[in-house]
């Protein structure tokens, strides 16, 4: 057991009882009534002009084979833009593109903020939108990977841009569906309840499947008597990954609300490494900050994945100390724990019990709204992985 770093002054903060907690309140991308960037009356209207002579169009899931020799499974689609300008591809789920509190079938809300934050982030990055190169393309490509996509109905765009990250209003659209897979006795192997332990502190960890062969739902961590605020109401997304068998978590974005003294926060979920100043958060999202690894029949680890640290002195790697619950706050731009103890990694983990997936009636899901281009060489946020993946991020 161990205390946190002290992220920003929380004496004002009573975690126990003051924190307005409403998960099925959460937004899953500001859309153009809910704190967006677009629509509103501060954003001029784009107009828009789907283009005849430009196309998106889903190819299939296939098998991308790796140099190490293990193999991504990735969407394949293809393109065909005449323009001579900038463009994205951009893909939403359709629940979110038709729900009247994200975009409400609103493209020129969706391009806008779409364009508006690629730009926003290459500057934060220090470089300008169009040397993202790994989103921007200003050449005629055919072809382009991403990786996985969850099952579901799914609406990709290619967007173009000008030469300063806005979008024309010009795009093309292709609608897709995919098709949950039937799942394998390797997925289902993580699926049950566990026990989770150190032997000083750990929880009980309800697994289920949101997608056959692809991803998990993580019920049950800050739960139980060792935390002071239960996070019961929350749980957390793992991605099965089929060469090694593995599951893998993420740092993750959950949703936003409003916290009666904090005003409107982010709620995620993110690792934190140890090093010679003590506890530091690494506030990267979509990196591999924790991974199951199997160690007997119903026996396994939940260890710290590895991260490469980059500094001015150097880089060095080491492994996540732990991860947990924190919120984001919008108008102090301060992290806060929801728990102050969580459980210090690598967790021993034993299945208490098996579950079949559809033994668990799962509440609302979160739906993804993005995308990643697939990549053949390993790197943030993408890429192969033997055991524990190495993450190239930057201390914050």
């Amino acid at each position: 057991m161990f205390k946190t770093i002290a992220l920003a002054v929380i004496a004002s903060l009573a975690i126990t009882g003051c924190i307005k907690h409403d998960p099925y309140g959460h937004h899953t991308n500001p859309g153009p009534d809910n704190g967006g960037h677009n629509g509103g009356n501060n954003t001029e209207k784009l107009v828009l002009k789907e283009r005849s002579d430009w196309s998106i169009g889903y190819v299939a899931r296939e098998d991308w084979p790796n140099e190490d020799g293990t193999v991504d499974r990735v969407e394949h689609f293809k393109l065909a833009y005449k323009g001579n300008g900038y463009y994205i591809v951009r893909m939403i789920t359709k629940e979110n593109y038709e729900d009247p509190n994200v975009y409400n079938k609103d493209a020129a809300a969706f391009f806008t903020y779409e364009a508006k934050s690629l730009v926003d982030d290459a500057k934060n990055a220090g470089v300008n939108f169009w040397q993202w190169t790994d989103e921007v393309f200003d050449s005629q490509i055919t072809d382009i990977y991403f990786n996985r996509l969850r099952s579901g109905a799914w609406i990709a765009f290619l967007i173009e841009l000008d030469a300063n990250g806005n979008a024309t209003g010009n795009y093309a659209e292709t609608s897709f569906n995919l098709k949950q897979e039937q799942a394998t006795e390797s997925f289902n192997k993580w699926l049950g309840t566990w026990r989770a332990s150190n032997g000083l502190m750990g929880y009980d960890l309800t697994i289920s499947s949101i997608d056959n062969n692809f991803l998990y739902r993580i019920d049950g961590w800050e739960c139980g008597q060792a935390a002071a605020f239960q996070m019961d109401q929350e749980y957390l997304e793992g991605e099965f990954y089929s060469p090694n068998g593995f599951l893998y978590i993420r740092s993750q974005f959950l949703g936003s609300y409003d916290d009666d003294n904090l005003g409107t926060v982010d709620e995620l979920f993110m690792g934190n490494i140890f090093d010679s100043n003590g506890l530091k958060l690494i506030t990267d999202e979509g990196i591999d900050i924790a991974v199951m690894v199997w160690e007997g029949e119903k026996k396994a680890e939940l260890q710290g994945a590895e991260v490469t640290i980059k500094t001015n002195n150097g880089n060095y790697d080491t492994k996540f100390h732990s991860v947990q619950y924190y919120m984001w706050a919008h108008k102090d731009s301060n992290w806060y724990p929801y728990n102050e103890s969580v459980a210090e990694l690598p967790l021993t983990m034993l299945k208490l019990r098996d579950t079949r997936a559809a033994d668990v009636k799962l509440a609302k899901e979160r739906t993804a709204t993005k995308a990643s281009i697939h990549h053949s060489q390993p790197k943030a946020g993408h890429g192969s992985r033997n055991n524990v993946a190495k993450k190239a991020v930057r201390l914050k």
